[in-house]
């Protein structure tokens, strides 16, 4: 079952936004890609450089361990004496697809059908698991049964709005809770175009010499990205975004504050209407070394325009993005992507690598 080509990327976390707007080589999400020891300190590099996406391997031995954990779930397996990572997406991810902690326990004798690692030959980035009264775990956004059992997994909720109306209460107003789904969740319009010292910095990407720390928070425009709801909530004279993913919230200022804030991953951000339905977010003094987690850097001149455009109805909030960066973009770099309203949504909480 093909889904989309960023299916594959989004189970591991907030959005990759990779260089190039394809089948993003580098999977999303968020918060990305990792392939690390239970409780070390964890750094993921691209998706594609840990695991062999065209390739598949099968695992059967007994569970030893299970890390129920943001941005990566693990567990081991002990098959033969030969011990197996296995990792999927978040725990927020898995749980909007019915896949619960208590499906897999610690004994349990289980298959795994995966992406072997290329670094790892240990390692499986999991899209199905057997367990031991035979029902397929579906752990992937992508992944179709394989053994022609009875299945636990419904991802239609991550690629399809569904139908939608308004709360009651909730009106046409751009402050409620958002969500989006892999198609339309913010991605590059196309490749970015670099200056020379902005290809320079690239290749240190592109080598994987990188690292993007699974608990640090993604600095702007990164924390936008993914298949997680956000929130905006009016505040007067600024607007807060409150994000599930790491459990981030910006401070949109209305009014320019007396003194601007010192420089933050998240930047200051400056916020203004154009008529009623659309805000526009200006962002600057973003002290964070990338735009997306395979690049291109960012320098601390960059500068992210966002525009969130409130439907006739409602229910849909079009999001644009254009990011400026004289030191390592040679032209603007635009972003797209929507938000619908989805009625019961809300945003669970990320506790990043608690359990």
């Amino acid at each position: 079952m093909n889904r989309s080509p960023a299916a594959a990327a989004v189970a591991a976390g907030p959005l990759a936004a990779a260089v190039v707007a394809g089948p993003l080589a580098a999977a999303v999400a968020a918060g990305l890609l990792a392939a690390t020891l239970p409780g070390a300190a964890a750094a993921h590099h691209s998706f594609a450089a840990l695991f062999d996406l065209e390739s598949f391997v099968e695992v059967e031995g007994r569970v030893t361990d299970i890390r129920w954990i943001n941005p990566h779930i693990k567990f081991y397996v002990d098959s033969e004496g030969d011990a197996w990572e296995i990792e999927a997406g978040p725990t927020n991810l898995l749980t909007r697809m019915g896949i619960e902690r208590e499906l897999i326990e610690v004994g349990d004798t289980i298959r795994v059908r995966g992406n072997p690692g290329r670094r790892d030959p240990h390692t499986v980035w999991v899209m199905n698991v057997r367990l031991p009264d035979g029902t397929e775990v579906l752990a992937n956004p992508e992944a179709a049964p394989f053994w022609g059992s009875r299945t636990v997994g419904e991802s239609s909720s991550l690629f399809e709005r569904g139908e939608a109306a308004p709360a009651a209460g909730a009106g046409d107003s751009i402050f409620k809770v958002w969500t989006t789904v892999i198609p339309s969740m913010p991605l590059p319009v196309g490749p970015p175009s670099l200056t020379e010292r902005g290809r320079d910095a690239q290749a240190a990407f592109d080598a994987g010499d990188v690292p993007f720390p699974d608990c640090e928070p993604p600095g702007m425009p990164l924390a936008m990205g993914g298949p997680y709801p956000i929130e905006l909530i009016d505040r007067g004279d600024r607007i807060l975004i409150r994000m599930e993913s790491y459990d981030q919230e910006r401070v949109v200022h209305l009014a320019a504050p007396a003194r601007e804030p010192a420089p933050s991953p998240l930047g200051y951000s400056l916020g203004r209407w154009e008529g009623d339905r659309e805000l526009v977010v200006e962002t600057t003094r973003i002290d964070y070394d990338r735009f997306g987690d395979l690049g291109p850097a960012q320098s601390g001149d960059g500068r992210v325009v966002e525009r969130f455009t409130l439907s006739p109805d409602g229910l849909e909030l079009a999001y644009q993005l254009t990011i400026t960066d004289p030191v390592n973009l040679a032209d603007a770099w635009s972003w797209s992507g929507s938000y619908f309203y989805r009625e019961g949504e809300t945003l669970k909480r990320w506790n990043c690598g608690v359990e």
